[in-house]
């Protein structure tokens, strides 16, 4: 069974990034667990009557999914503590699946950004995160095509495992990618192809394409790919260092999780 978490603070962003895990618990065994955190400092007192509310709310949630959804499993729990060390914490301990988590619009401001829950959470959990953009599509049925960045490490061989053991029950084609500067040299060659031989033998069932793109610019390449290929979701692994733990930086950062309208999943080594 899937174990898929979702941290809920009730706002339109978390709401959506549900709606978006609820779409993939449909199509496998899965337990969706709702999650919230109470960062806030005040009196005991105070600090029940919270805890009261929090889980009325949270078990209304509950209850109107599984009335919609009745053959999805559905728990809830609430922490006490700041949501990106509830959820590392978690990660380490109890290891679901997935962290599914929404994330703001471009619209929202800087500040935001750079103090996004997401973002930090994305950087230390050590289980995929799957990052929701607020005005992202949640018709799964249409996940037709995901790019998974590469740069043929070994972890990049079990972040794919990961991410087709997730994708396996949609008709999905994987467009596996390793961004170079320039033309690709014999080495890159020679690793790409090792990687479709893998894949060819080791996932028959599955769709995969092996590609370079290229360009002075990662993001630019990145985004004309993904305009070209009708991208549905951006899958990678954080690497701690090499090529693709630079896109991490900050402003790079917010231009994955908030300038673009596509989901990016993230594994870690």
């Amino acid at each position: 069974m899937v174990q898929i978490l979702v941290p809920i603070d009730f706002s339109t962003s978390a709401m959506h990034a549900l709606e978006y895990a609820l779409k993939l618990g449909e199509k496998m065994p899965s337990n969706i667990c709702l999650i919230h955190c109470l960062s806030d400092l005040v009196e005991e007192t105070n600090a029940i009557l919270s805890n009261k509310q929090v889980e009325v709310e949270l078990q209304k949630i509950k209850t109107d999914l599984t009335q919609k959804h009745p053959s999805q499993k559905v728990t809830v729990r609430i922490e006490q503590g700041y949501p990106e060390d509830i959820l590392v914490g978690i990660s380490k301990r109890d290891e679901p699946d997935v962290i599914v988590m929404g994330t703001k619009s471009k619209e929202e401001t800087i500040k935001e950004l750079l103090g996004s829950v997401t973002s930090d959470v994305i950087k230390k959990a050590r289980v995929p995160v799957l990052a929701v953009p607020h005005k992202s599509s949640v018709n799964l049925d249409r996940l037709n095509r995901i790019l998974f960045v590469t740069d043929f490490g070994e972890s990049d061989y079990r972040s794919l495992h990961k991410l087709v053991r997730l994708v396996s029950p949609f008709e999905t084609q994987i467009h596996a990618v390793h961004f170079t500067t320039s033309m690709p040299d014999k080495w890159d060659k020679k690793r790409i192809e090792q990687m479709q031989a893998y894949c060819e033998k080791t996932y028959r069932n599955h769709t995969m394409d092996f590609e370079f793109i290229t360009g002075s610019d990662f993001l630019h390449a990145l985004d004309v790919y993904m305009a070209n290929k009708s991208i549905d979701m951006i899958a990678m692994t954080r690497h701690k260092r090499n090529m693709i733990s630079k896109i991490f930086h900050s402003s790079i950062t917010r231009k994955l999780l908030f300038h673009t309208e596509v989901p990016l999943l993230v594994f870690h080594e």
